[in-house]
């Protein structure tokens, strides 16, 4: 996080300058915002979520608001923020280009836009999670693939495609990956809470169903847990972009 958060940090060095965090999830892009004392209004569309961010945040309403509110359709007014930090929320959106058209249209010209995606080699406790939710005979979400005219390649200059078409100059296009730590409580708890396509896909069943998912869920965690933490590779794309004064222009 503090990675993202540092490279749209130019544009957060006026006194009054605002960062917006949308698809803000547990809060803890906005947390670590405001931990930098910096303005923050955070959206998301879930109401669980928007209570999450705001009990991370916790700071007075001056300083930090939660709205409840998803891409494309932001209530706010055109150039009204300086930043704006998408993790992880590109690849969950139902039209990525008009998402980050949105992004844009916020954005004021100078601002910067940190956005980052899962590639195909995806979150490493995917493999985890779906075993449980095989184990348990839970029902299969819809496709979740786009149609071929909105999709996007999931990779770094896929992303950066579909940035540039948004307007906005990339400045860095880059393949990351990481080792997470997560104990198996914080990883269930994101996803008994909602959380990306598998907490949406556990939502979606049945309690027995949900029960069964759980129990399955703690028997395999315990077998691959180290000293009380899972240990995931994982791999994102990560695109930052600044907004032109004048709109870019094909050549």
């Amino acid at each position: 996080m503090p990675t993202l958060l540092d490279h749209v940090a130019p544009a957060m060095e006026r006194r009054s300058a605002v960062l917006l965090d949308v698809g803000s999830g547990t809060g803890t892009v906005a947390r670590a915002a405001v931990g930098r004392s910096w303005l923050v209004i955070a959206l998301d569309p879930e109401a669980d979520m928007a209570s999450m961010t705001g009990d991370a945040m916790d700071a007075p309403a001056e300083a930090a608001r939660v709205v409840r509110a998803a891409l494309p359709n932001l209530p706010l007014t055109s150039a009204g923020v300086d930043a704006v930090v998408a993790n992880f929320v590109v690849n969950h959106v139902a039209d990525p280009r008009a998402a980050l058209a949105e992004a844009a249209r916020v954005l004021r010209p100078g601002g910067r836009l940190a956005v980052t995606i899962w590639t195909r080699a995806g979150a490493g406790w995917a493999d985890l999670v779906g075993a449980a939710f095989e184990a348990a005979d839970a029902t299969s979400p819809p496709s979740a693939q786009l149609p071929e005219h909105l999709d996007f390649e999931r990779s770094p200059e896929g992303l950066a495609d579909i940035t540039r078409a948004a307007g906005l100059s990339v400045v860095v296009k880059d393949r990351t990956t990481w080792r997470w730590r997560v104990s198996p409580d914080d990883l269930w708890a994101r996803i008994s809470s909602g959380v990306a396509a598998a907490g949406a896909r556990y939502l979606a069943q049945r309690p027995d169903v949900r029960r069964a998912v759980q129990e399955h869920f703690v028997r395999l965690a315990a077998t691959e847990a180290h000293d009380g933490l899972l240990n995931f590779a994982s791999e994102a794309a990560l695109v930052v972009a600044t907004k032109p004064s004048a709109p870019l222009t094909s050549t």
